[in-house]
């Protein structure tokens, strides 16, 4: 059986593509559904057998989402850095509450920003003091009593 206008087969596929992309995350499919778009374009200008749509449905597809994909990403979802999810201590300097009684070795816990942070510090510091933080090493906060 052969398939009177594949290219209205193509373009329908296409727009197939597009809608699924609505639900589906990911930012893929839209370049399936340009490369069907272009497969149908093909098959409207020439005739092309079901092998030579295929490969060339393949090959496009191929080229649209290696080539485009982090170019268009950028544009339509912008440019997403992860950010440090503890930036905000990195430079240290900043004033906590110690919230939980810190003894070396143990760590202990500190009250910033609103966030409750284990800490560490290298002398004993009670519960309800006010600290500085020293430095930051991933959730783990070095603290040191005020001078």
């Amino acid at each position: 059986m052969e398939i009177v206008y594949p290219s209205l087969m193509w373009l329908i596929i296409g727009v197939s593509l597009f809608v699924l992309e609505m639900a589906v995350p990911g930012f893929i499919l839209f370049f399936f559904g340009l490369a069907a778009w272009l497969t149908a374009l093909g098959c409207y200008l020439f005739q092309w057998g079901v092998t030579t749509q295929l490969g060339f449905f393949l090959v496009a597809s191929l080229v649209w989402l290696f080539g485009l994909r982090g170019i268009a990403k950028k544009v339509f979802i912008g440019d997403t850095k992860e950010d440090e999810q503890d930036s905000i201590l990195a430079n240290g300097g900043e004033k906590c509450v110690v919230t939980a009684l810190i003894t070396p070795p143990s760590e202990g816990q500190v009250k910033f920003a609103g966030t409750f942070w284990r800490a560490e510090a290298d002398e004993t510091i009670e519960e309800g003091e006010v600290v500085e933080i020293v430095k930051q090493d991933n959730l783990l906060i070095t603290v040191k009593k005020l001078s």
